[in-house]
């Protein structure tokens, strides 16, 4: 009796054993109706949260779609149990609001995401205002103030776990943050730009800024932001300058120094046929010039053209750098070189440097097949003695189209291409534009 006993112990272990197994393989989905939350408990939703310093904020869930790939490889879409939804979840939490710059506004999800994209709207506008792929947790507080819906697309894919699913995270934030300042640099080098940003600002008026380096300076409207430039190039002393900021209305000020460090500037020694000076550089050139060329630079669109770096316009050899004092048929000139030239065969493709308007494209005596390029914000690009041109007065022009052919027009000795950039009418370095360094012999 007693053996029969063990037997059929036995036995019922065998059976249990291959049903638990044959549950745990074949999974019937009544088995996982029930019971998926205690057998897949690391496989359930991801749980979000959005936190202010730390402190939890409100956020709704446009989207959830969640689903589990099961032990046999099948997946599954848990159904929604309103019963087991974590109420805690949807208790009233209060509205982000960003006081402070140094505020921290974090996304911190149980399960992290193969890919996160975040779109940010202004509330009153509707207009999208970031749309971009960012790493969690920290999310960037809006770049100017007022209020704003911020979207985050949150996917996970399954590829390298067994869930997969897709949240539309909706968090309103409210910014209502004081000015502030940033300079691209504290050190330039002759040639260089300088970029001032006010983030949070609407009013120029109400800005104070007083330097010495730039005595037309003006402020760029943005969406809730102010931006201006310094330029500098050899006419800008050495030196230490010191620039006073601050808000008018809040009676803040401070003080950024700027220290500009000289360039060494090459001597050239121009030998020019005097029959080619003597037809580009005469009085009729000069009047030519100050009526059709000078007058452009004075007035760009306040707005950027461009969102890429800036490209090589031509594919040439260094001729002469920028910044260079020139001996033509051994006299001095006036004047510094404005920009780089770049010998290149005739005929030779001359691209766009970036996106812009075309605001010259004529022929001149002096400088010959000359095109201008307004990329906004007072920046120009400027390509002298082509040999022809492939874009006329008003067009849009995109970065690295055809814009002409390299020639020896105006006032040249060789095909080459005359490139200039320019803050209005300041030349600056192209290099800093081109490889973020001055372009010289070396």
């Amino acid at each position: 009796m007693k053996k029969s006993l063990i037997k059929i112990s036995l036995i019922m272990i065998v059976v249990v054993l291959s049903v638990g197994l044959y549950l745990y393989k074949a999974e019937p989905d009544f088995i996982v109706d029930r019971f998926y939350e205690q057998i897949y408990s690391e496989r359930l939703p991801a749980e979000p949260e959005v936190l202010l310093n730390e402190t939890p904020v409100f956020f709704d869930r446009a989207v959830e779609s969640w689903s589990i790939q099961k032990n046999n490889g099948e997946w599954y879409t848990p159904p929604s149990n309103p019963e087991s939804t974590d109420q805690n979840k949807y208790e009233p939490k209060p509205v982000a609001v960003a006081t402070s710059h140094e505020d921290k506004f974090m996304v911190s999800v149980d399960k992290p995401p193969d890919s996160v994209r975040l779109t940010v709207i202004k509330t009153d506008s509707g207009q999208s205002l970031l749309d971009e792929t960012v790493v969690l947790p920290n999310i960037a507080l809006p770049k100017q103030n007022g209020s704003f819906l911020y979207q985050l697309t949150l996917e996970w894919t399954g590829e390298s776990d067994p869930y997969r699913g897709e949240y539309v995270l909706e968090i309103p934030m409210t910014a209502d943050l004081p000015e502030k300042f940033t300079f691209s640099a504290e050190t330039l080098r002759q040639g260089q730009l300088l970029e001032i940003m006010v983030d949070y600002a609407d009013d120029a008026n109400d800005i104070v800024f007083e330097q010495s380096i730039y005595n037309k300076f003006r402020w760029h409207q943005l969406d809730g932001s102010l931006r201006g430039y310094l330029p500098t190039n050899y006419n800008v002393n050495p030196g230490v300058y010191e620039i006073k900021y601050g808000v008018k209305s809040e009676g803040t000020e401070a003080t950024q120094k700027i220290q500009v460090v000289s360039h060494d500037y090459q001597i050239q020694y121009l030998i020019v046929d005097p029959k080619t000076e003597q037809e580009t550089r005469n009085d009729a050139a000069y009047a030519e010039y100050y009526k059709y060329y000078t007058p452009v630079r004075n007035q760009s669109e306040p707005t950027r053209y461009y969102t890429d770096s800036f490209l090589w316009p031509v594919d040439g050899k260094l001729t002469t750098e920028f910044g260079e004092t020139r001996y033509v048929n051994d006299l001095p000139t006036t004047y510094r070189h404005q920009g780089l030239d770049l010998a290149a065969p005739t005929g030779t493709e001359i691209k766009a440097t970036n996106r812009g308007k075309v605001v010259l494209a004529r022929s001149l005596i002096l400088t010959g097949n000359t095109i201008m390029i307004d990329h906004g914000e007072g920046l120009f690009s400027v390509y002298h003695h082509m040999q022809s041109l492939s874009v006329d007065l008003g067009d849009i022009v995109e970065r690295g189209q055809l814009i002409g052919t390299v020639g020896s027009t105006g006032f040249s000795t060789g095909p080459h291409l005359h490139f200039m950039i320019s803050y209005y009418t300041t030349s600056l370095e192209p290099g800093y534009f081109l490889v973020g360094e001055p372009i010289t012999y070396d």
